[in-house]
């Protein structure tokens, strides 16, 4: 895995907390809507769900890190759940890539 790959992936980790940093906090009473703040903590469970092993990967220099796995996994869970649709990584991954003057990677899921 090349630098660039971990610094998007490590930037992917770094995206997903800005994300459930905007969860209402039930004790805001402008956001006080129990459903959406349910929907929300679900979502935020989900997707930290699916990226604790990045997390991982990212604080030991991703050895070991299987990427066609990770995003088989992501793939599958979107298509398992789909009011939860983490495909966005995808493309936040390769606009980081992108960023740094590389081609779009994640390995080919549909190969498997």
């Amino acid at each position: 895995m090349t630098e660039n790959q971990k610094d998007a992936y490590r930037y992917l980790l770094y995206h997903f907390l800005i994300e459930i940093r905007t969860i209402p906090v039930p004790n805001q009473p402008q956001q006080n809507d129990n459903k959406r703040i349910a929907f929300h903590s679900y979502y935020a469970g989900s997707i930290a769900y699916q990226l604790h092993n990045l997390a991982l990967a990212a604080a030991t220099d991703f050895v070991g890190f299987d990427e066609l796995n990770f995003w088989n996994g992501l793939q599958q869970f979107s298509a398992n759940n789909p009011s939860i649709n983490l495909d966005h990584y995808q493309r936040i991954f390769n606009s980081r890539l992108a960023e740094l003057g590389c081609s779009s990677y994640p390995p080919d899921v549909s190969k498997r």
